[in-house]
């Protein structure tokens, strides 16, 4: 998620609780609870996001880590042929050009 949408999401969280606790506060009883806990699962999912990764996101996986499996394929789209190499702590998959080594490159390449 980008900043801003966090940003966004968290402020409409922030609102959210504090709208529930006013309603609460203001008519007695459970009138705003439902806003409340609104308010407080998206300010908690925003918090256990970047503990739980998110699925695409980029590694930081060392450039040594990589190991050439024996897989080669051409691609469909570009007629190249591909070789592919994996990362074997995570199991990262990644198609490189035979005869380009990914573990050459340097960082944010």
């Amino acid at each position: 998620m980008s900043a801003n949408a966090r940003l966004i999401a968290f402020v409409l969280g922030a609102l959210a609780v504090a709208g529930g606790t006013l309603m609460m506060t203001l008519a007695g009883g459970g009138g705003g609870l439902w806003l409340l806990i609104t308010g407080a699962v998206i300010i908690a999912s925003l918090a256990l996001e970047g503990r739980y990764g998110r699925p695409g996101a980029p590694t930081d996986v060392p450039p040594t880590a990589w190991q050439l499996t024996n897989e080669r394929f051409v691609d469909d789209e570009t007629g190249q042929l591909l070789e592919v190499w994996i990362d074997p702590l995570t199991g990262e998959r990644r198609y490189e050009p035979a005869g380009r080594d990914p573990r050459l490159r340097g960082p944010g390449a």
